[in-house]
């Protein structure tokens, strides 16, 4: 099976950026998920152009400070210049397509200012008016989106891709019910159980028998700025370690998983394989 290992939030900060690069570097990260209107997000398209075997994302969450003049979109911001919808994502209801529209461009004409080109891949979450900014902004720059079959193991339910990628069988869980399900307890016994590696040891979510999977993860270093604004804090250093680990490098050889990125997925590509390849890796699969 082939498995694209997914790194978001990349671009949160500086510090946190270095824990993602790690992943890259030392272990298994095929693609990143960028944030492109965090504090390190500048640092995190300079740095990712060093890397053209990884596969780049736009993780639009929203979470930072607007790319445009917040002048120019009252609806989404509140009085400190920031996100409003920041933690209560009803209020995206409330921002003016325009004004949605105008951010978003500002946020993909940042990423080809500086990483040269638009991210590869977006997702889309409804018919939203926000949302259907994002699509129309995704649409304008070629970036593809919704992709993937998403399935929650344990609900079974799914979400289903766009016709023009239906018959790539590219699937992803959601992994809440199973590997971040000790993270999101409140009871700390719960949360020192959370074991990335042995998630994959176990396939608690099946991904052996996918065609093309896709695992995600949050790999970075924490400083104060995400102790403040994320609920996800041990995870992040954790999931660092479990992306570089030898048992977990073992179980890909083990099983013959062919590492992909997703640009591999979407177009048939051998981008990462080669890249292990040319360095010779124990990872790269022999044909």
């Amino acid at each position: 099976m082939k498995l694209v290992i997914r790194a978001d939030d990349y671009g949160y900060t500086v510090p946190y950026n270095m824990g993602a690069l790690k992943t890259i570097e030392e272990g298994i990260t095929t693609h990143v998920d960028i944030m492109l209107d965090t504090p390190g997000t500048v640092d995190a398209l300079e740095t990712i152009k060093n890397y053209p075997w990884i596969s780049v994302g736009w993780h639009d969450h929203f979470w930072g400070a607007p790319v445009s003049d917040p002048k120019l979109i009252p609806s989404m911001v509140n009085e400190e210049g920031r996100f409003k919808f920041r933690k209560d994502q009803s209020l995206k209801n409330e921002c003016v397509f325009e004004e949605v529209l105008l951010e978003c461009r500002a946020q993909i004409e940042r990423c080809i200012r500086i990483l040269g080109r638009a991210p590869d891949v977006a997702l889309i979450h409804g018919g939203s008016p926000f949302e259907l900014a994002k699509k129309q902004v995704c649409d304008e720059y070629g970036i593809k989106y919704n992709f993937m079959y998403k399935y929650d193991t344990h609900s079974s339910k799914e979400s289903y891709p766009l016709e023009e990628f239906e018959h790539l069988n590219i699937t992803m869980a959601t992994q809440h019910s199973t590997a971040y399900k000790p993270q999101e307890s409140t009871d700390w016994n719960d949360r020192k159980n959370y074991d990335p590696v042995q998630y994959f040891l176990d396939d608690e979510d099946g991904i052996l028998k996918q065609e093309i999977s896709i695992s995600a993860w949050h790999p970075g270093y924490l400083d104060d700025y995400i102790v403040t604004e994320s609920s996800y804090k041990e995870a992040r250093p954790i999931d660092i370690a479990a992306l570089c680990s030898p048992i977990l490098k073992q179980w890909i050889v083990d099983n013959q998983v062919e590492l992909i990125n997703l640009r591999d997925a979407l177009y048939g590509t051998n981008e990462y394989q080669n890249h292990l390849k040319v360095i010779h890796s124990p990872l790269a699969i022999q044909k």
